[in-house]
C-alpha cells in the first residue's frame, strides 16, 4: 500500500467465515500445557453461532481511499477464512459508534452489508470516517440538486 495512511490501530474485527485450525491449536496447548483445547473450541463455536463470526485479531489502516482490515501473525497461523479485508471509502454509507466492554465497536455500513471492528479511541475513528465519506454524499446531494 503506497497511499499515505491517515490512521492506524490495533483492532479486532468481526468475520463471518473464519474457522479456528483446531488442530494447530491444540499443538501450542501442548507445548506449552495451556489445557484442553476442546473447551477452548466449545467456546468459541457457541460464540461463532451467537455472534454471527469471530473476533479477528490484527490492525486497521485507514487511508483517503480505504479501511484495510488485516489479521496479525498469530491469527493468520491458527484461523482461514477472510483474514483480510478492504473497504472502500465510496462504499461506506453510515459509520456508528457502539457499545462495548473495554473498546467500542464501530460500525461501516455499505450496500453489501455492514462490517464491525473494535480499538481503543473508536469515537476519533468514526470522526475521521464521517468526516472522509460526508464530503463525498454532499457533492453527490448537489450534483444530484443542480440537475432537477
Amino acid at each position: 500500500m503506497s497511499e499515505k495512511i491517515v490512521k492506524s490501530k490495533l483492532v479486532n474485527f468481526l468475520v463471518a467465515d473464519v474457522e479456528v485450525n483446531y488442530e494447530e491449536v491444540g499443538e501450542f496447548y501442548d507445548a506449552v500445557g495451556a489445557g484442553n483445547v476442546d473447551v477452548v473450541a466449545g467456546v468459541m463455536e457457541s460464540f461463532k453461532q451467537a455472534y454471527g463470526g469471530l473476533w479477528v485479531g490484527g490492525k486497521m489502516v485507514l487511508t483517503k481511499t480505504a479501511v484495510h482490515l488485516n489479521a496479525n501473525a498469530l491469527n493468520r497461523m491458527v484461523q482461514d477464512g477472510t483474514l483480510d479485508i478492504e473497504i472502500p471509502i465510496g462504499m461506506i454509507r453510515a459509520v456508528a459508534n457502539e457499545g462495548g466492554f473495554f473498546t467500542k465497536i464501530i460500525r461501516l455500513d455499505t450496500d453489501a452489508g455492514s462490517v464491525k471492528f473494535r480499538c481503543y479511541g473508536a469515537k476519533e475513528v468514526v470522526a475521521l470516517i464521517e468526516r472522509m465519506i460526508v464530503p463525498r454524499v454532499s457533492t453527490a446531494v448537489l450534483k444530484r440538486s443542480s440537475n432537477a
